[in-house]
């Protein structure tokens, strides 16, 4: 090995790495040590790391529709044991229909929250039955299948959490009309556009690089968020929660919506274009939403009921179908924003495809340590290497 070592107390190398250090200090050859390690390394990193070189193969549509029917299969299975408990009692639906036996089992109404469809008309547990459908969590659950299996970034996971859970208390709210419920369904849903705020804010301008000045901006807004949600509601003589619905979201809506349209405009590279491009699209169809709510508002508990079709509130549906398609394509947006443009280096073949050639997704080929470029340096990061502010 190169040194004359004496039999009486022969040294042993305590680490393998540029160079082997023996315990007496001695250094080993590099020539002859890695000659002997490097087939037997070799031959370990075979059989124990993947193939990295293999892509990762595109979603397909098989999959979204099998992580759809297990969600919904889950939500429904909770409804439909609550219709059965209820037949299993001794009076049936007329002996849970709670105090006054007027059809109200969680005991909830009358209730400043109440939306416009009839209670307890299909089911006597369940409070508002096609509001209650169309808020199971489908959208977040495909958001998460998709993080998941491509290896998004820890931001992006925790927006697609905070969507599942955000309509998992929808679900609830709507099946038991209880206030604090709908209070924290509102708190959740706009808290959620407020870390994508936090995280993301600062491809807009270049002063909200600053993470105290985004800070402030996310605590005044949680502090006068919490303060509406708690007053507003019980403030108004009559339909108080869906106004409330829609003065707490729509600015956001509409101003997100404003600047991702401009952003995608004036974008220089291609993979900003598509980026801005897709969030923007989910803007235009929550901001139909929340156009759609304010009809809601005005003529929704006169004209937004079919009574002959089991009550079908036709127009809150129609709101929480745009809201869903909507929220998944913001989806798509937040992880192309993080994956494509605030990581030093792009994922390495990453790109936004679409399933059957209209439900977008972002495609990852490798894991997460694969990069495209060299990282650069932080000025270039910022306004020096790519146009990523506006102003």
């Amino acid at each position: 090995l190169g040194s004359r070592v004496s039999r009486r107390r022969r040294p042993v190398a305590s680490q393998c790495g540029g160079s082997v250090r023996l315990r007496q200090g001695r250094t080993l050859g590099r020539a002859c040590v890695w000659g002997k390690l490097l087939p037997v390394l070799g031959r370990s990193r075979e059989a124990t790391m993947p193939d990295l070189a293999e892509p990762r193969k595109p979603l397909r549509g098989s999959e979204l529709l099998a992580a759809a029917t297990v969600v919904t299969a889950a939500y429904c299975g909770v409804l439909c044991a609550l219709h059965r408990r209820i037949e299993a009692l001794p009076g049936g639906a007329e002996a849970a229909s709670g105090p006054g036996g007027d059809g109200n089992y969680w005991g909830t109404l009358p209730s400043a929250w109440d939306h416009p469809e009839p209670n307890y008309l299909v089911s006597p547990a369940i409070g508002e039955f096609w509001s209650v459908l169309t808020t199971i969590p489908i959208a977040g659950t495909l958001l998460m299948y998709e993080g998941l299996k491509y290896g998004y970034g820890w931001k992006v996971i925790r927006i697609y959490a905070l969507t599942c859970g955000m309509y998992t208390l929808a679900f609830s709210a709507h099946l038991t009309l209880q206030k604090h419920i709908f209070s924290t369904t509102v708190t959740a849903v706009m808290s959620n556009a407020l870390l994508t705020f936090a995280q993301f804010s600062s491809v807009v301008h270049k002063m909200l690089d600053s993470a105290m000045l985004r800070g402030a901006i996310v605590l005044s807004a949680e502090v006068v968020l919490v303060g509406t949600v708690a007053t507003m509601p019980y403030a108004l003589p009559a339909n108080g929660g869906v106004w409330t619905l829609f003065t707490v979201q729509s600015p956001g809506v509409f101003l997100a919506t404003g600047i991702s349209g401009v952003m995608a405009k004036t974008a220089v590279l291609h993979r900003e274009r598509v980026t801005y491009r897709t969030v923007c699209i989910a803007g235009a169809l929550l901001s139909s939403a929340m156009v759609l709510s304010l009809f809601e508002c005005l003529y929704g508990f006169e004209y937004g009921i079919l009574n002959n079709f089991w009550g079908f509130p036709w127009l809150h549906i129609a709101i929480h179908v745009f809201e869903q398609v909507g929220i998944y394509i913001f989806g798509v947006g937040v992880a192309a924003l993080h994956e494509l443009l605030f990581l030093d280096r792009p994922r390495k073949g990453a790109e936004v495809r679409y399933v059957g050639g209209f439900l977008p997704y972002l495609y990852c080929p490798g894991p997460s340590a694969c990069f495209d470029a060299p990282a650069p340096s932080a000025q270039a990061r910022g306004r020096g290497r790519e146009p990523r502010h506006i102003a």
